[in-house]
């Protein structure tokens, strides 16, 4: 079965929250995001191949670009997505170096209640950071990301609407291209047109998610069409946008 979902999506700069119940298996896929998965009712599975067999976990933290498939049982999940450029996405990832690691459900208690009383966005989008920042440790990060780096990313967000190319980013910050490229990949861990596309299949969702069409969508976040967004959408998060919707 595939995996679809019924819930709410918030997102907000730099991270975001899907919380609903969920039931099936997503196909095998990879996003540049932390991700921290959490089985509320019932555990969820994680599995890294489609030759492995499934590992189920109350909670676990998955590393941004870890291919993974997901599968939930139909009852209350939390999934959790954070940029890894950002200073609580560093110290994640200097606190867990592994490609999936396994963490406690208890931290999800107040979202839990928050979720389940309906209450603002704003509320469960500030629980969610407290997740984060309980798992961080709140320490400051060994290597944080490049200033220049992180406003190109801003910027890459305010114009995503837009076609977004290498030489206008590099103008952007004031960098040659060939350096752009270089330390683009060292401070993100992937080349700027698949960070691009990233950003773009994000906005999508939030545009489908808050009451546009899928195809008004797919053009608000400058893909080609819908089904370029329906491809995008299944490689980098395993379900196509139709598989979404509001509780």
């Amino acid at each position: 079965m595939k995996l679809r979902g019924t819930g709410r999506i918030i997102f907000w700069p730099g991270g975001s929250l899907w919380m609903g119940r969920a039931q099936g298996g997503s196909d095998l896929h990879a996003h540049h995001a932390i991700q921290i998965a959490f089985g509320i009712d019932a555990p969820i599975s994680l599995r890294t191949d489609t030759n492995e067999t499934w590992t189920p976990h109350t909670g676990a933290i998955i590393r941004p670009d870890v291919a993974h498939e997901y599968l939930a049982s139909g009852n209350l999940v939390a999934n959790l997505f954070l940029e890894p450029e950002s200073h609580l996405g560093r110290s994640l990832l200097e606190r867990f170096p592994n490609p999936i690691s396994p963490t406690t459900q208890h931290l999800t208690e107040n979202l839990v209640r928050l979720f389940r009383e309906d209450a603002p966005d704003e509320a469960l989008t500030h629980e969610t950071q407290n997740i984060f920042a309980d798992l961080a440790g709140l320490r400051t990060p060994t290597h944080p990301t490049d200033p220049r780096i992180l406003r190109l990313i801003d910027w890459i967000h305010a114009h995503i609407d837009e076609q977004l190319t290498l030489p206008a980013a590099a103008a952007h910050i004031r960098l040659s291209e060939s350096r752009l490229r270089h330390l683009f990949v060292t401070e993100t861990g992937v080349a700027f047109r698949p960070f691009v596309l990233w950003a773009r299949v994000k906005r999508a969702i939030e545009l489908g998610f808050s009451g546009t069409s899928w195809t008004q969508a797919a053009m608000g976040a400058n893909f080609a069409d819908q089904a370029h967004l329906t491809r995008t959408c299944r490689r980098m998060f395993g379900i196509v946008p139709s598989a979404l919707s509001p509780a």
